[in-house]
């Protein structure tokens, strides 16, 4: 139906002027007409323009690591944490500031500026997340961010000499527990603790000319990276200890290798356990893989893009780097991990 709209002639009044608009045969005061605009065009802005709220729902429904339990809990929190400072804002209305004034807020309350930098890295992820997501064609406001002090005052790890890794390996025999037993895995190949910690028994696989170990992904690890998915040959006493957690596994009847640590903080209670029992010695369970690749390093020979295909680093610098179907083959990595054996 179209509507024919009038406009009446200005009217004198007293002490006001009074515009009047003709809508389809009624006079309607002209100021009523521009309020009930302005309240709809509002309206609609507000329903077109996300919120952080928005960005939030994106990021737990989009991020692959969003079922993770530890993922969630920390995602809550900082999301809750900065709506609560700044409130449910606009995304448009963002600016760098907001996250400066997060940072400034937090260090006040003693957060140790590493700890400020995970915040900023949830944070920041979230907002680039929902722009890439909601076609907003803006760089997240939260990138960039300067923390003074961060990186300080961490603890130094102290220098690993064989002597040192021969007394960790000889008490880890003396008490073979299963945390003594992925210490045991971890010095000969330089795994992070989750990633032996976390296998399924058919990871391991002992019936090949090359005993290894798989470490890919399952029901209680991601591997972020695909350098992480690797192969690893075991020779020595981490074969030995691969093959006694094998026959414990077996005879409790479970999937995985180490069912006492099968959940999804297995790997930071197995850490804790080897950090207690180790403490004597002044060792920790990450100082394995700082030991391990110390050695590599000092091999010289030792290709850069060969020995990561062990420790599971990705540069993806270079076309070298991410062309080809095969990568190394255990032989190859054999060989290395044969020139650096404790």
């Amino acid at each position: 139906m179209t509507h024919e709209i009038q406009i009446a002639p200005r009217t004198f009044l007293n002490t006001r002027t009074t515009r009047r608009i003709n809508v389809s045969g009624i006079d309607v005061d002209e100021d009523l007409i521009k309020e009930l605009l302005i309240k709809h065009l509002q309206g609609f802005n507000s329903r077109q323009r996300p919120k952080l709220s928005d960005a939030f729902e994106i990021y737990m429904t989009e991020n692959t690591s969003a079922h993770r339990r530890k993922f969630k809990l920390n995602a809550n929190q900082y999301f809750k944490r900065f709506v609560t400072q700044f409130g449910d804002m606009y995304l448009d209305e963002l600016r760098h500031w907001h996250i400066t004034q997060y940072r400034d807020h937090r260090l006040a309350e003693g957060l140790h500026p590493n700890s400020v930098r995970k915040h900023n890295n949830i944070l920041n992820a979230m907002i680039n997340m929902a722009f890439k997501h909601l076609d907003i064609d803006r760089l997240s406001p939260f990138r960039g961010l300067q923390i003074r002090g961060e990186g300080e005052n961490t603890r130094p790890i102290p220098n690993i000499t064989k002597e040192l890794m021969h007394e960790v390996k000889a008490f880890l025999i003396a008490h073979p527990t299963p945390a003594s037993m992925v210490g045991l895995i971890q010095l000969n190949t330089g795994f992070r603790i989750s990633e032996p910690t976390l296998a399924r028994v058919e990871d391991l696989v002992l019936d090949h000319d090359i005993p290894h170990l798989w470490i890919r992904k399952n029901e209680l690890s991601d591997r972020k990276t695909r350098a992480s998915i690797r192969a690893v040959p075991l020779l020595g006493i981490s074969l030995e200890a691969a093959k006694e957690l094998h026959s414990r596994a077996k005879r409790k009847n479970s999937p995985w290798l180490l069912p006492q640590y099968a959940k999804e903080f297995g790997g930071c209670s197995c850490s804790a356990i080897l950090n207690k029992n180790l403490r004597s010695l002044n060792f920790r369970s990450h100082m394995f893989r700082h030991a391990f690749i110390d050695r590599l390093k000092a091999c010289n020979d030792i290709p850069l893009p060969l020995a990561e295909s062990i420790t599971g680093h990705g540069r993806g610098q270079s076309d070298f780097a991410v062309y080809g179907t095969v990568g190394y083959s255990l032989e190859q990595k054999l060989e290395v991990i044969r020139k650096v054996l404790i």
